[in-house]
């Protein structure tokens, strides 16, 4: 199990296979899915394939979707990371976790995190993150962390703002 990052009651890590039933848990939560993508909840079938193509990406490109974990006992609570570039030329920075953790300034924390591992770790020039613009909470960690918003464009029925973060010049 490669650990990326610890901090103050998180560790990012590497997804696991054992991770899946934590990991729905937390993905059939209306709440923790309402600002994620279409805000549909996941199955056990999504979730696998969630694990698998994360473990796939990091084959293929050394990042990609981790667990967000507690230090203390290593329990899935969340998930954070990158996902490579699609639709994007930029890796996309992604975070979310459950509810039981929201409000003690753990977003910020992660997020912080996860820009560390942007620059330091996987050296990108740039990362792409998008937000509901109803998700007040996410788009001032993106703005308090240096993302500037680029544009807003309605995906799904709803206003999607997009935040792209200069990380530095890459290397190579």
């Amino acid at each position: 199990m490669a650990i990326l990052l610890e901090g103050d009651g998180f560790r990012i890590r590497h997804f696991r296979p054992d991770d899946a039933a934590r990991l729905l848990a937390v993905t059939t939560d209306p709440a923790v899915m309402r600002h994620v993508g279409d805000g549909s909840l996941l199955d056990a079938g999504k979730v696998a394939l969630w694990i698998e193509r994360s473990q796939a990406n990091y084959r293929a490109f050394g990042y990609g979707s981790f667990a967000l974990a507690d230090p203390a006992d290593d329990a899935l609570f969340g998930w954070g990371g990158f996902i490579p570039p699609r639709e994007s030329p930029l890796p996309e920075l992604i975070y979310g976790f459950e509810q039981a953790r929201w409000g003690q300034g753990l977003g910020r924390q992660v997020a912080a995190g996860l820009v560390s591992l942007a620059r330091d770790r996987f050296r990108f020039a740039e990362v792409l993150a998008t937000v509901d613009d109803t998700n007040r909470r996410s788009w001032h960690i993106l703005e308090g962390l240096g993302f500037r918003l680029d544009r807003v464009v309605p995906e799904d029925g709803v206003d999607v703002r997009h935040y792209v973060l200069q990380c530095g010049k890459r290397d190579g």
